[in-house]
């Protein structure tokens, strides 16, 4: 299978995956005041509507994502938002900021990787998050057990992404989510992890 070109996707309008919004399950999160205060990274942000919830005057929030023309749609959604909110062009396995980050936001991004990318998502996730930051990922297409392996996105459950951050992360909160976008109902599970030093 040939690989997934993003960009030419996002300048083709050919963007199922935009939801038009942020997944409730981000927006509880926020209410609960899970998420720190501090640097916070969104990998494949696409149009920000994640970076928009995060936003707050008391955070550095940073987007990553491989479209410029997803760059330019955020802009356009988003002219103006609390706290310092910043959207990188960048590859993220490359990705090498001057800083590390308390809180990372992983949704629809491992699913979207290709397979043989897992352990590099790993490898750049431990030196990402700071000693004691929290990644949360909110797994989606979820499927305990997997039984599919057609993709992007690709299937995922709690435990194959257990023994990717294994030795580097510790389970801290797993949950089923109840309320999401309509059609994904019963395909997510939210599961925070902690950085060991």
């Amino acid at each position: 299978m040939a690989p997934v070109d993003w960009q030419q996707n996002w300048r083709a309008g050919a963007t199922p995956w935009d939801a038009g919004a942020s997944p409730p399950a981000l927006r509880s999160l926020v209410d609960r005041g899970a998420v720190p205060s501090g640097r916070i990274l969104v990998p494949g942000c696409g149009t920000g509507y994640d970076l928009a919830t995060l936003a707050r005057t008391d955070r550095e929030v940073v987007g990553i994502d491989l479209s410029e023309d997803a760059r330019k749609a955020f802009f356009v959604a988003h002219p103006e938002l609390p706290g310092s909110v910043v959207y990188e062009v960048a590859d993220f396995f490359s990705y090498t900021p001057a800083d590390g980050f308390d809180f990372v936001w992983d949704y629809t991004f491992f699913c979207a990787l290709d397979p043989g990318q897992r352990t590099s998502w790993n490898e750049a996730m431990r030196r990402l998050v700071n000693p004691g930051g929290v990644l949360a990922t909110l797994l989606f297409p979820f499927e305990d057990p997997i039984s599919g392996t057609q993709g992007p996105p690709w299937p995922v459950n709690t435990s194959m992404v257990r023994s990717y951050v294994d030795g580097g992360f510790e389970e801290l909160e797993t949950a089923e989510v109840n309320r999401t976008h309509p059609g994904r109902e019963g395909k997510e599970r939210l599961v925070l992890w902690r950085r060991g030093a």
